[in-house]
């Protein structure tokens, strides 16, 4: 659950529902409904499924009034709702009712809600409340917590260059790292970090517009009719209508390059480590690290500094470190060997395409039909903080990172992403690098000092 940001499913599938391990009931046959884009999936308003549920609903006893739709996922669907007792918006979360009786998030973040206060606490989601929810497809939990507006990805998206002005940049790292120092600190993995997963939350002054003045300002929730495709009428758990995510304006240059404070939600396989369990399903897999292909290990805490490193380096600049058109397993090893060079030796022997690419010393295969295509050229690291950074903060007219901070940051990005799990820095580590040291913890104490303001 979590914070609960617009759109996020639209482009990184499941990113708010619980975890894609958990089985379910609902098995869609044949399409019944007429298609309507950007909504959750039709076929799941069935028992075990969705709650239907439409803007102007109370829940809880008539406390939480639903105002619009910030997201969905493949087990959920996430509403922007009033607060009628505290007169202020939250986010209520509603599971699907064959996921809700085994929904850990509750437990975890409330779990975490109990935890001593630390470094980068503050960036993990309060649980406000839970209840349940009955409806015509059963019982559903709900999560309320406060809103989000939008994800990091849907931010960069929404940019005119797709980046973030060096010192917000600086102070999101920041808080992304403290972030996940804090969860290893309480010996859990988060499992499923990327940028869809990182949410810019509402400002608080947002509480005191009341629902009337905030259709006036971003529009009214529409919504879109739900049309049996036979003709029939609709089945008691099926709503009259759905609603796409709205996105209350936050498309501006200004906004998504101004913004500062973010939240990590979703957490994707959160547990404690000692027991064995794999790494996400869910996690993309440009960001998966090489041992959830070369190694039986279960998910780790070294998992999570191998998706921070990539997560950063996208918050960092224009565009991901590793990068692959179709990411196959072979694609994306081709990519983590071409910026790191060769695999640790057992892990190299077992990759059996790896002649495509390299030849056995880890050099490019430079021969005619080897996959590099035909530039024939390596995309070193320098080439990549290059077109990835530098270049695209100059073309924007922003201030480019100099030869210190530079030094500073691969230092520091280098040590995450150490192919050998044992031998990655720690999140502690991270959190005391030479760059939070001189970069990223003062850009954050000042985004906080003029946030004071």
């Amino acid at each position: 659950m979590s914070t609960f940001s617009p759109l996020n499913a639209k482009t990184h599938g499941d990113t708010h529902g619980t975890s894609e391990s958990q089985s379910s009931s609902i098995r869609p046959g044949k399409t019944q409904y007429r298609l309507i884009e950007y909504v959750e999936d039709l076929e799941r308003y069935r028992p075990g499924g969705y709650h239907p549920l439409k803007v102007g609903d109370d829940l809880n006893d008539g406390r939480y009034r639903l105002v619009d739709k910030l997201g969905y996922g493949g087990y959920s669907t996430i509403w922007l709702a009033r607060d009628l007792h505290m007169a202020r918006y939250v986010a209520v979360k509603v599971i699907t009712a064959d996921a809700s009786l085994n929904a850990s998030e509750a437990s975890l973040l409330c779990s975490l809600n109990k935890s001593p206060s630390k470094p980068g606490r503050e960036i993990i989601p309060p649980l406000i409340e839970q209840f349940w929810a009955i409806g015509p497809n059963g019982k559903h939990r709900c999560l309320v917590t406060l809103p989000a507006r939008m994800s990091l990805f849907d931010a960069k998206e929404a940019s005119t260059f797709r980046l973030f002005r060096p010192k917000v940049a600086q102070s999101i790292i920041a808080q992304l790292i403290r972030g996940v120092a804090f969860l290893h600190s309480e010996d859990i993995v988060h499992g499923d970090l990327h940028l869809g997963n990182i949410l810019i939350p509402f400002p608080e002054a947002i509480d005191r517009f009341p629902t009337s003045e905030l259709y006036k300002k971003f529009g009214e929730p529409e919504p879109e009719a739900v049309i049996r495709i036979d003709g029939n009428p609709l089945s008691e758990g099926v709503p009259a209508n759905v609603y796409i995510p709205g996105w209350f304006g936050t498309c501006s240059d200004d906004i998504v390059l101004g913004e500062e404070k973010i939240i990590i939600s979703d957490f994707g396989e959160s547990f404690n480590p000692h027991k064995t369990l794999r790494l996400s399903t869910k996690t993309l897999p440009i960001l998966q690290p090489p041992e959830a292909r070369f190694s039986d290990e279960p998910l780790s805490f070294a998992s999570d500094i191998w998706t921070l490193a990539c997560t950063i380096w996208e918050i960092f600049g224009q565009r991901p470190l590793f990068e692959a058109f179709y990411a196959t397993a072979d694609r994306v090893t081709a990519e983590q060997v071409d910026v790191l060079g060769i695999l640790p030796p057992e892990w190299w022997k077992n990759w059996k395409r790896r002649l495509e690419w390299f030849n056995e010393d880890g050099e490019l295969n430079l021969k005619p039909g080897s996959s590099w295509g035909q530039d024939g050229m390596r995309r070193t690291w320098e080439n990549r903080f290059g077109y990835c950074i530098q270049g695209p903060r100059a073309e924007a007219g922003l201030e480019t990172v100099t030869e210190q901070e530079k030094r500073a940051f691969e230092m520091m990005i280098r040590s995450m992403l150490v192919f050998r799990p044992n031998e990655r820095a720690t999140a502690e580590q991270v959190l005391h690098s030479e760059w939070m040291k001189g970069w990223g913890q003062p850009a954050l104490e000042e985004s906080r000092a003029l946030l004071n303001q």
